[in-house]
């Protein structure tokens, strides 16, 4: 028998806005003024995946309210999930919210912010995920 991720439920973490200085690839982290709506607008992920978590750190203190940050799939209005990175979140903290939906193949997630976000400060945003593979998926698991 070979190996398969999908057998041995290998779960993935994907970050947006991780900046290098935390291990991350991105050049700097998400910062907002209270008018910006979309944080990401469109991540495809060579699906189907099953997302499992969302999650945000902080990065930076964050000046004033709260900053709220929502999954929504193939563009949808409908929110999946939203994680609260807070004033009272020092950097470092990390705030998660577990979550059971599938994304189909073809599909793509959209992180919102919401319109009550803070002004100084800067996040970073994470999926856990595990991909689902099947009989008519064809890609291996390591491209």
């Amino acid at each position: 028998m070979a190996y398969s991720d999908d057998l041995y439920g290998v779960v993935e973490r994907h970050w947006f806005g991780l900046p290098k200085t935390w291990g991350g690839g991105a050049a700097a982290g998400f910062t907002f003024n209270e008018t910006q709506a979309a944080l990401i607008k469109r991540f495809y992920p060579k699906g189907p995946i099953k997302l499992l978590k969302l999650g945000v750190i902080t990065l930076a203190t964050l000046g004033k309210g709260e900053e709220l940050i929502g999954l929504t799939i193939g563009g949808t209005a409908t929110v999946k999930g939203t994680v609260v990175a807070s004033t009272a979140s020092a950097p470092g903290a990390i705030a998660s919210q577990v979550l059971a939906t599938t994304v189909s193949a073809g599909s793509f997630l959209s992180l919102l912010a919401s319109t009550n976000v803070c002004s100084t400060g800067s996040v970073a945003v994470f999926i856990d995920f595990r991909r689902q593979y099947g009989a008519t998926e064809k890609w291996l698991a390591t491209s």
